[in-house]
């Protein structure tokens, strides 16, 4: 698990670059541009430690950066290039649809925020089991 959270956590960092020198900053102005210390810019950066909500939340509204993408590499890397998915009629009955326990945990992962990244973790390690054993060779019967 822990290698998993490394891993995590280098991926994250390597894009959080990829903003940083997409917006010509060196190391030190992005840290200033997001309100943190440059050590823990460069901590977040290199993978040692991982974005903090308050930093995550200035990538999104100051770089127009999607989470989606910073965290797990999906959706566009600028929200102004996200597609809607659905329409707004449509979207409407998909919210209707979603179970009751679902609703129950995005509204508490709204309020939780350490829920929000412990749920993300434990849906990152079960995509790569999954991938882990989608790609594993089969295993040979015992005669």
């Amino acid at each position: 698990m822990k290698m998993l959270i490394k891993n995590f956590r280098i991926a994250v960092g390597k894009r959080l670059s990829q903003v940083r020198k997409e917006s010509d900053l060196t190391r030190t102005k992005m840290a200033e541009r997001l309100g943190i210390n440059k050590t823990n810019y460069y901590k977040n950066e290199i993978g040692y430690s991982l974005l903090g909500i308050a930093t995550m939340y200035r990538l999104h509204m100051d770089f127009d950066i999607s989470i989606d993408w910073l965290l797990f590499d999906s959706q566009p890397m600028h929200n102004k290039e996200k597609q809607p998915a659905v329409e707004s009629g449509a979207k409407g009955r998909l919210l209707e649809e979603i179970q009751p326990d679902v609703k129950d945990l995005l509204a508490e992962m709204e309020q939780d925020h350490v829920l929000l990244h412990e749920v993300i973790l434990y849906f990152y390690k079960y995509k790569q089991d999954r991938e882990t054993r989608e790609t594993a060779p089969p295993t040979p019967l015992a005669s």
